[in-house]
């Protein structure tokens, strides 16, 4: 039975030490912080090659505001703060032109010409294919934030100091459609396709329509969103990109640039959301995030395309029957900040990127290869990184590669290691203990149309275990107690020094152990932390300056340890603590870390009384004497003639700073109780010495 006891006993033990970490990669959260390129990753979390994508331009400036085709494959782009035009042709951009006023957020093409909005100017100016530029209209609106076109008419979407309002504009004249006083502006226009047009507001975020039929605005949806800001139409249904927190970066010109490696944090609010809106006007969440938002909206090859930001990531939702097993998918990143416009280029689309400024090409061919790189894993404080399984199908043509690297930076920088060779599944990589690590995918395809799919990658490590870090032990004033719970009433509490009063709180000590003060009492408190959390057990020893060392605990697990001194002979002392942090770690990889404290006294012996004197002088008695101690330097004197109203005094030299000390006081005659005169004297560890004189005496050694 007894052998029984310790087999269970050592179970026990074990299960109670931290298990090793591990990270296993398989849905589409886990890779939420990784970075893709050329890889899709489904809403089930599976890996694929995505639909190729190539950077083909690159604008001389950080954002581009607002984006138009061509109708040749091209575009027409705002770019910069300061009305800068360019167009795309040909492979190559080109300067076009620059309009007076602030940034342009919205452009529209109007036969072979361009109509632009630039912000605070209330105009509309148009643009020729030779770049030259001249007024169009103005419109009661100082901020657009769309455009449409409508004939030979422009539609304008936008804000005034009155609210958000709806503009029909043509060459030289404008009329208002609608306005709506509670919302800051109409922030997203689509045709309805049956000559009314859908808007989108920033305020409440409402989805509206406006009807030619009586110049009636209709508001169809109150989203839980401050903004909409993107709509598309498809097969007769509405989809609608919301956002929080988007307009204000707009308006000042300063969107953020890219994020780095995100870690996945679910607890975060909504961010942004695409909802559906079916013919009968019943909406549907189709895709939320709580940590991209939604810049653009397109239908493309039998999917609604979301551009999004700060991760550029090009997100799609089926619009077909598809979208039971397949929600939704992160099809690609751009590699910039934003993806701010999708517009036609031919049978592919073209994707415009902010921060930087660039245009991308998106083919329904899928690409050859791609890279995922994981998200950061940390090992804290340190760890020796094991093997990675990896779970994957591989048709003929087919291949995936997994590689690590490690570094000491969170981000990855010069100073990481260089990605490991391919590794086998299970391999173990040659790679030195770290704080930080990541790895990387590698999907490749020699044959058209097929493509791995990664299943699951799981990781394991373990954290290197450090030694406990010592900053120091206080050795507490003489007397002074600590506890766990609150001392018993009858601990024989003295009169307590006011030094040691003042670390004695009321609420005791940090809000759990007890202060209380016991004559030849020792206490001391440990400063020390573990790299690794672990907790920690002391081992404490006694070192006398000669004779050998006490062993006073073997496993003491508090942060404070006070021990009764009066078994100790007198002298001089040093603490030795032994912390270990064994009970959290397997035995085998237990460390250890020892701090001695500076020496410090115990003493028992009270001071010794001699030469007194008690001889009338004039109006008073003075009275001599000499006090002495052997181990501790003296620390007060009083006087008395009933032994309870007490007169302190001080030595010849006025300080207690030796272990012996003569006096010489003067004691007022009305002072005097008769003939006895008592002395008492104590030294720094609270030993008292009385003794008494009679008046007349002559000194006694």
């Amino acid at each position: 039975m007894r052998c029984l006891t310790l087999l269970l006993s050592a179970v026990l033990g074990a299960s109670a030490l931290a298990e090793q970490p591990t990270a296993v990669f398989s849905s589409f959260n886990d890779w939420l912080g990784s970075e893709a390129r050329g890889v899709r990753i489904g809403a089930d979390g599976r890996l694929r090659l995505a639909p190729g994508l190539r950077r083909v331009a690159q604008v001389p400036e950080g954002v581009i505001w607002a984006a138009v085709s061509d109708g040749s494959g091209g575009a027409f782009l705002s770019a910069g703060t300061e009305g800068k035009l360019f167009h795309y042709a040909g492979g190559q951009v080109r300067p076009l032109g620059q309009v007076k006023g602030g940034i342009v957020f919205a452009m529209a093409r109007l036969g072979q010409d361009l109509i632009v909005a630039p912000t605070g100017e209330g105009k509309l100016f148009r643009v020729n294919p030779a770049g030259d530029v001249k007024p169009f209209a103005d419109i009661e609106a100082r901020i657009v934030w769309a455009l449409g076109i409508e004939g030979d008419a422009v539609i304008v979407a936008g804000g005034s100091e009155k609210g958000a309002v709806l503009i029909q504009a043509r060459e030289g004249s404008s009329r208002r459609l609608a306005e709506l006083g509670d919302e800051t502006a109409f922030t997203a226009l689509t045709s309805d396709g049956q000559g009314g047009w859908y808007l989108g507001s920033h305020g409440r975020g409402l989805v509206l329509r406006y009807s030619r039929q009586g110049d009636r605005l209709e508001t169809l949806m109150d989203t839980p969103f401050e903004e909409v800001r993107a709509l598309a139409v498809a097969d007769g249904q509405l989809y609608i990109g919301a956002d929080n927190g988007l307009t204000p970066k707009f308006s000042t010109g300063q969107l953020e640039r890219r994020e780095g490696y995100l870690q996945a944090d679910t607890s975060t609010a909504t961010r942004s959301a695409v909802i559906r809106m079916d013919r009968d006007r019943v909406p549907e969440v189709l895709w939320q995030s709580a940590q991209s938002q939604v810049y653009a909206l397109a239908p493309w090859k039998g999917q609604l395309l979301v551009g999004t930001g700060n991760r550029s990531r090009l997100f799609s939702v089926p619009l077909g029957k598809t979208r039971d097993t397949d929600p939704f998918a992160a099809v690609q990143e751009l590699g910039t900040a934003q993806a701010t416009a999708f517009l036609p280029s031919g049978g592919d689309l073209l994707v415009v990127g902010s921060n930087p400024a660039e245009l991308h090409l998106l083919s329904e061919a899928q690409a050859t290869e791609g890279t995922l790189e994981s998200r950061i894993l940390k090992g804290t404080p340190l760890a020796d990184w094991g093997r990675a399984y990896l779970e994957s199908d591989l048709p003929s043509g087919t291949g995936v590669e997994l590689q690590f690297r490690t570094g000491s930076t969170e981000t990855p920088d010069a100073t990481w290691s260089p990605w490991t060779p391919p590794l086998r599944s299970g391999e173990r990589p040659a790679l030195p203990a770290s704080r930080f690590a990541q790895f990387r995918l590698r999907l490749s395809s020699t044959r058209g149309g097929a493509s791995p799919v990664v299943e699951t990658v799981s990781l394991h490590w373990a954290p290197r275990n450090l030694a406990p870090v010592w900053e120091g032990v206080d050795i507490m004033p003489p007397g002074l107690i600590i506890t766990r719970n609150a001392p018993p009433d009858d601990i024989g509490i003295e009169r307590i020094p006011l030094e040691t009063q003042k670390l004695i709180p009321v609420l005791g000590y940090m809000g759990a152990e007890k202060r209380s003060f016991r004559r030849a009492g020792q206490s001391f408190v440990f400063r020390i932390n573990d790299p690794n959390g672990d907790a920690l057990q002391f081992a404490i020893r006694l070192i006398p300056e000669r004779g050998s060392p006490l062993l006073l605990e073997k496993a003491w697990k508090e942060r404070f340890f006070s021990f009764d001194t009066l078994p100790v002979p007198d002298g001089r002392y040093r603490l030795e603590v032994t912390a270990t942090d064994a009970p959290a770690v397997p035995f085998n990889t237990a460390l250890t870390s020892v701090w001695r404290t500076a020496p410090f006294t115990v003493d028992h012996t009270p001071p010794a009384l001699s030469e007194l004197s008690a001889v009338p002088e004039g109006e008073g008695v003075r009275l001599r004497f000499v006090a002495r101690d052997e181990t501790s330097i003296l620390r007060e004197a009083a006087v008395s003639a009933d032994g309870e109203h007490w007169l302190q005094v001080v030595p010849e030299d006025r300080v207690f700073d030796q272990k012996e000390e003569r006096f010489d006081v003067v004691v007022p005659r009305d002072a005097m109780r008769g003939d006895r005169i008592l002395i008492k004297v104590m030294d720094q560890h609270q030993n008292e010495q009385t003794a008494a004189v009679s008046l007349g005496a002559p000194a006694k050694r």
